[in-house]
């Protein structure tokens, strides 16, 4: 192989654990795994979460980012499944920046949502993989699909199973 061919091999890889990144993190949050999701987050970072119409939150430093995720990840949410499409990942060299579509649907507060948006995202390589420095979510639409999500909706309409726990590979 020449130096070219191990450069794009490299890169490669690096994307391929980068979108091992955006899983672990979806995958923490949907099984409510705080601990999971500050796997990938580096020291420091900052998370800045954006809904329509309103200003952006910005959490910044290690600890902040854990009092957000350990505030929003401890509830009784029935459902939270998370889909990532179209990431664009460009990497040069320790440092990536990404940008990928979320889709999600929810059960919260009694309604079935469904909701989705778009991950502005910084990553540095460290000695334990790929970390965000700074992860940005910004939501583009919130659906209520059922507004009351009750015993009968629940036999007649939909199915809901526990969420998972302790899913980490």
């Amino acid at each position: 192989m020449d130096e070219r061919e191990l450069r794009q091999l490299r890169e490669y890889l690096d994307r391929e654990q980068i979108r091992e990144t955006f899983n672990r993190y979806a995958l923490g949050v949907d099984s409510s795994d705080p601990e999971a999701v500050l796997s990938v987050f580096d020291d420091p970072c900052i998370l800045i979460t954006q809904q329509p119409g309103k200003p952006p939150r910005r959490y910044e430093g290690r600890a902040a980012v854990e009092r957000f995720f350990n505030r929003g990840l401890i509830n009784d949410l029935k459902l939270l499944r998370h889909r990532i499409t179209d990431n664009l990942i460009k990497v040069e060299g320790d440092r990536a920046d990404t940008r990928l579509y979320w889709d999600e649907i929810r059960e919260q507060n009694g309604q079935l949502i469904l909701g989705g948006g778009i991950y502005f995202d910084k990553l540095r390589r460290t000695g334990n993989g790929w970390k965000f420095t700074e992860r940005h979510a910004m939501t583009t639409y919130w659906i209520t699909l059922i507004d009351k999500v009750d015993e009968h909706a629940l036999a007649t309409q939909i199915l809901l199973a526990p969420r998972p726990k302790n899913v980490r590979l």
